[in-house]
């Protein structure tokens, strides 16, 4: 079956679901002339899209919400999904992003002007064609990975592709050194080859993903509670916007000062943030953020007498 068959048939499943009908493995089978496996792989597909909004009953699917995506993105998304689209090409290619959801990127240019582009230019699209496909899949890969003049080949476990500090990572496990985890700039992926295998993913690893707030998070690491007392010259900042996801605002002091708290799997994380807004910013906890800050600063004091 073609890529273009698999695609409406997967789309037309979506659509019943958003009708509110109770579809069945065996029957949509049938209906399709696919085997039950390919079924259950659209729906595993649509899931990973999507996220849970179906209910499972023995072998029956039911949505309890309907799939709007149209109606639930903010300026931010419009703004990251207009990127994506332009720079993978996904308006020229039959995908997921509706002709609704294309027209409402196209309107919202009128409106707003996104002058933040992803910094990277990902120039082998192919590289994430084949990428969309292992990851949708479960399907080991090779990759051929370059940074500056190290080559390097080994078998990937792909799990998720992120957009990370205006980059594009691959996130997943390096099977050839049996790692539990890493993260691959995509820009330094020279090619990647599909194999005949596939694996089976690793829950905390999945979990890890969901938490990923920066590029410098590290796996199996307990989770650091940072607290920052921050000024009340720059707190309105800090209220309006979230520096990283984690990130909570606890209490407010008799001067009007904050403190706010992030979780963390690194101290690397926040140590950008906390240079930026200096002197504005006190760390009351971990005490270890405060001499790691003191050794950053004195060797980029140094740097510029040399």
């Amino acid at each position: 079956m073609s890529r273009e068959s698999s695609l409406h048939r997967t789309v037309e499943i979506l659509k019943l679901l958003n009708d509110g009908k109770k579809l069945c493995i065996k029957n949509l089978a049938l209906i399709y002339d696919v085997s039950e496996r390919t079924i259950r792989r659209d729906f595993a597909l649509i899931k990973d899209f999507f996220g849970d909004f179906m209910s499972k009953e023995g072998d029956c699917y039911r949505a309890y919400e309907k799939v709007l995506l149209e109606d639930v993105l903010s300026a931010t998304d419009l703004m990251t999904l207009a990127n994506i689209v332009k720079l993978f090409g996904i308006a020229q290619q039959k995908s997921l992003v509706s002709k609704r959801t294309q027209a409402l990127i196209d309107k919202s240019m009128s409106v707003y002007d996104f002058k933040s582009r992803p910094f990277e230019n990902i120039r082998n699209k192919e590289i994430i064609k084949k990428l969309e496909h292992a990851i949708k899949f479960n399907k080991v890969v090779t990759l051929r990975y370059r940074r500056e003049r190290v080559l390097t080949v080994s078998r990937f476990y792909p799990y998720k592709i992120l957009f990370l500090n205006e980059n594009f990572y691959l996130a997943g496990e390096n099977a050839s050194l049996k790692s539990p985890f890493e993260f691959r700039r995509i820009s330094m992926i020279e090619e990647i080859t599909h194999t005949n295998k596939t694996f089976r993913r690793r829950k905390e690893i999945i979990d890890f993903i969901k938490r990923i707030q920066t590029p410098w998070a590290e796996f199996g690491k307990e989770e650091i509670v940072v607290k920052l007392r921050i000024a009340k010259k720059v707190r309105r900042f800090f209220m309006m916007k979230k520096y990283l996801p984690s990130q909570e605002v606890v209490q407010t002091f008799a001067n009007g000062d904050i403190e706010v708290h992030y979780r963390v799997s690194s101290l690397r994380e926040l140590e950008e943030y906390i240079v930026k807004w200096l002197p504005h910013v006190e760390i009351l906890a971990p005490k270890g953020l405060q001499k790691m800050l003191r050794q950053t600063l004195k060797e980029k004091l140094a740097s510029l007498y040399r």
